[in-house]
């Protein structure tokens, strides 16, 4: 055991090396009398929260020791600007979703640092309330093991908070990673697995997502009352449930969205009353659609009409476009130079660009456009079948959803930059 006037003497050089578990159920007053500045390496341990930082300081769980909270609230709250939390075990929060208990709570504090940890069992992951200007990087997180995803938590909750970077972190088996009325924060080389959506704005302007990774969850990236946000690199898959979309678009407007793969997706895009605001527009450019149920799911009206699509490639999906909002027997977006696998025409002067138009048209008379129940026999050699006749003897005019005047004749070669999947042994 360390004497208390060692102790002492490290703090006057703000370095607090713990070395027994003497310590364990004193961190919060090693964390109160210790010197703005102090660092607090903590060695291999459990030490016992909840605790509570009012100071700025770093604490140092040298990818070893181990905060428990147990089952009480937050495990680490953080009240002061200029706070390092790193290399920590952090488990065992409190289970009340309505007070959101939380592996690290952040309250009102900017230049605030939460690196490397593995927050583990835990409601919520990281939840913040009006912090700017910080980091979050590396982390390790997952919600309490609730089958029902609902009533897990989000791993990371962003309210508020502004010109924050969130990088490299492991996000699995929780509920949401969301970003609420936030401005200019970055998510970078995240990757969520087997959780709810994937990253989620809400209100949220002039953001960024750079290379993000997302499988087996019910939604990719999800954009919401929102304006600017620009998302530059991802890789969706496996999202497969019957509502389960790639990337979603909810009153969105001036979103750009490139370098992407969306692949075995219910549906790619789903775009609802976006873009929104008058005089702007949403860009689509260098995405491959691979072999999701519906690539384009429309459900808007037609003075929506601003979506740009270029240079994508929709390959081996059962259907390129859905629209299923009013005014269906209109034109949705305005579409060029994309590769379609269904394109049959011919390039005569070889510039790579098909001679005749593509079209994607709407037979309202068509059983799998009145009963969309029956997608699920989609491939059948009898709705296939049935289908090809009704195209050859329509019952009705058919309806031009979309026009590409400048097909591709070769697919594309798109770099979705994307970091690689963490192997839990889960996947």
């Amino acid at each position: 055991m360390l004497p208390r006037n060692k102790v002492y003497g490290l703090l006057a050089i703000f370095v607090i090396f713990i070395a027994s578990s003497v310590y364990a159920q004193s961190l919060q007053q090693l964390i109160d009398n210790a010197k703005s500045g102090s660092v607090i390496v903590l060695k291999k341990d459990i030490y016992y929260g909840p605790i509570t930082i009012k100071k700025p300081i770093t604490i140092d769980g040298a990818n070893e020791a181990i905060i428990d909270g147990q089952g009480k609230g937050n495990v680490i709250t953080i009240l002061s600007d200029n706070v390092t939390v790193k290399n920590l075990i952090i488990q065992n929060s409190g289970d009340q979703g309505w007070r959101m208990d939380a592996g690290i709570a952040v309250k009102k504090a900017n230049h605030i640092k939460i690196i490397h940890n593995t927050i583990k069992d835990c409601l919520y992951g990281i939840q913040t309330k009006y912090m700017n200007y910080s980091l979050i990087e590396g982390n390790d997180i997952s919600s309490k093991p609730y089958k029902q995803v609902g009533l897990r938590g989000d791993a990371i909750r962003l309210w508020w908070s502004h010109h924050n970077l969130v990088k490299n972190n492991y996000v699995h088996d929780s509920r949401d990673v969301i970003i609420w009325f936030c401005r200019h924060d970055t998510l970078e080389n995240q990757v969520t697995v087997r959780s709810r959506y994937g990253i989620h704005f809400m209100y949220s302007n002039y953001d960024k997502v750079i290379n993000y990774r997302g499988d087996h969850n019910m939604v990719g990236i999800y954009d919401m009352y929102t304006t600017n946000v620009e998302i530059d690199g991802a890789l969706i898959t496996n999202n497969t449930t019957v509502t389960a979309i790639g990337i979603g678009l909810k009153d969105a407007s001036n979103l750009i969205a490139k370098n992407i793969t969306i692949e075995h997706c219910t549906r790619g895009i789903f775009i609802d009353e976006s873009p929104y605001e008058p005089g702007t527009s949403c860009k689509f450019q260098n995405i491959s659609f691979l072999y999701t149920t519906v690539a384009m799911d429309f459900n808007t009206d037609v003075t929506r009409n601003r979506n740009i699509f270029i240079h994508n490639n929709y390959i081996g999906n059962l259907k390129d476009i859905r629209v299923t909002g009013g005014m269906i027997d209109r034109k949705r977006g305005k579409w060029l130079k994309n590769y379609w696998d269904r394109y049959i025409g011919y390039d005569e002067n070889g510039d790579g660009i098909g001679d005749l138009p593509y079209f994607e048209l709407s037979y309202s008379g068509l059983i799998g456009e009145n009963n969309p129940q029956l997608m699920i026999f989609n491939g059948s050699p009898v709705i296939t079948f049935i289908r090809f006749i009704e195209k050859l003897l329509p019952f009705s005019q058919p309806h031009i959803l979309l026009e590409d005047k400048k097909p591709l004749m070769k697919m594309l070669k798109i770099k979705s930059l994307t970091v690689k999947e963490k192997d839990d042994g889960k996947a």
